[in-house]
């Protein structure tokens, strides 16, 4: 029998949509009905607003999943915003990047390392972006998989002005798209595999999770190079929301 997933982008914009299906299609079961589908209602910004601003619409949202038969709803952002919240509200399985990354964990080695984004940018009220990699630990410590932290690490990313998202997001969407997405794998490969190679060989890290929706489908090299399990954030969520979803279906 046949599921059906829901990955939210928690965004008020649908110029991730199709790249994401593109990502995501080959790496679900081939019974598995993949639904893509954006937030309606909320800031149209190409960077996740704060969520005070989303949270109301994304409750809806996964109310109304759960209303159009889908077994399971997955989140985009990586810090799990009001996940906790929308698992109440509804009687399948709603899960995170995050969630699904500690999870994993025990199984694939033990010891992790959080490689986040610090974001260099003017994105100003469009964009919320953490002045801080601690969220990380936070979010581990709820979760109560703190103890298999080994490190918390950052890989700076360069992101267009305010003035250049706004012109682009309303001129050009998608080059805007291409210019966020060039500038998180360039700082995959200015930062990130030397992160990642410091995880390994100073904090003996044996899984490394790139705690961005942003880097998703960017990896391979960083897989190919250092000795650890790297957990990809869309990768992860949509295998784990199969996995979820089908312990929920089939019980």
């Amino acid at each position: 029998m046949s599921l059906r997933v829901l990955f939210l982008n928690l965004l008020g914009t649908d110029i991730y949509n199709d790249h994401r299906k593109a990502l995501l299609q080959g790496h679900v079961n081939p019974d598995t009905e993949l639904v893509i589908r954006n937030l309606e209602g909320v800031p149209k910004t190409p960077f996740l607003p704060s969520p005070a601003l989303f949270y109301n619409q994304y409750f809806h949202a996964v109310i109304d999943a759960e209303k159009e038969g889908f077994d399971c709803v997955a989140t985009s952002c990586c810090a799990d915003p009001g996940l906790k919240d929308a698992k109440e509200l509804v009687n399948i399985p709603v899960v995170g990047p995050f969630e699904a990354a500690v999870r994993a964990v025990p199984s694939t080695g033990g010891r992790l390392s959080i490689i986040s984004p610090l974001l260099n940018s003017g994105g100003g009220e469009l964009e919320n972006m953490p002045d801080s990699v601690n969220w990380a630990r936070e979010r581990a410590r709820e979760y109560g998989a703190l103890e298999y932290v080994a490190s918390v690490r950052s890989a700076p990313a360069e992101h267009p002005s305010n003035e250049d998202a706004v012109r682009l997001f309303q001129d050009d969407p998608d080059l805007l798209r291409q210019i966020v997405l060039d500038n998180m794998e360039v700082s995959i490969e200015r930062f990130g595999l030397e992160q990642a190679r410091l995880a390994v060989v100073e904090d003996e890290a044996n899984v490394l999770f790139f705690s961005c929706a942003f880097w998703g489908g960017m990896l391979e090299s960083v897989a190919n190079t250092v000795p650890a399990v790297v957990l990809d954030p869309l990768f992860t969520v949509v295998k784990y929301a199969e996995y979820a979803g089908s312990l929920a279906k089939f019980h």
